[in-house]
């Protein structure tokens, strides 16, 4: 989920922080810029908390979907190798041929199924730093900021550099502490799952 939230900085500005600075430093001095770890953003803050719970129940929902259709055709497959010993090798085949159908049918609807809320959880995750973006602009205002870097754009930095815990604790402030789990937006209707070929008895 990095790439959600863009790096705003302007040029120079790191070369011109950086260069002939001392690596101890007795007091925390003025800098253009701050680094934010926007994983933990998400992870550690309310808001952030609620998104990720949303999106932990509609995965199990749908593992729970998927484990429901799969003991289903795991007994079809049963009844189906049960009524073997009474059928013709004709009719046992178009029967089989019919389940398998089915069975790549379903595989394939339950794999968009996926795919589609991995996508709805991507946007749910972006309109959670959209969120949280007038709160980091306010804050870097404040700060005389002109940019918010990842950790990992510095090789050596001091920890007051990292804004992240106070980041936090304003979007907690702006979007409340304690919200409900907040799901990723709605599935579309699920796709009827295909009905078992007709029995075939003549």
């Amino acid at each position: 989920m990095r790439r959600f939230l863009t790096a705003i900085l302007l040029g120079g500005a790191l070369s011109g922080a950086l260069s002939g600075a001392p690596l101890a430093v007795a007091a925390q001095p003025s800098t253009p810029f701050a680094l934010l770890d926007e994983e933990r953003l998400l992870r550690d803050s309310a808001l952030g908390r609620a998104i990720l719970a949303g999106i932990r129940e509609a995965e199990l929902e749908l593992e729970a979907e998927n484990q429901e259709i799969f003991d289903q055709l795991a007994a079809e497959e049963a009844e189906l190798t049960a009524a073997r010993a009474v059928l013709s090798p004709e009719e046992f085949r178009q029967r089989a041929d019919a389940f398998d159908l089915r069975v790549e049918a379903i595989r394939t609807e339950r794999g968009q199924r996926a795919l589609e809320l991995s996508r709805r959880s991507d946007e749910a995750a972006r309109g959670f730093f959209e969120t949280a973006l007038p709160v980091l602009i306010q804050m870097m205002g404040e700060q005389g900021l002109v940019a918010l870097l990842k950790p990992d754009a510095l090789i050596l930095g001091a920890d007051w550099l990292d804004v992240t815990d106070a980041a936090i604790a304003r979007l907690d402030a702006a979007t409340g502490d304690d919200p409900a789990p907040v799901p990723p937006p709605a599935l579309p209707s699920e796709t009827p799952t295909p009905e078992p070929a007709p029995g075939g008895d003549n």
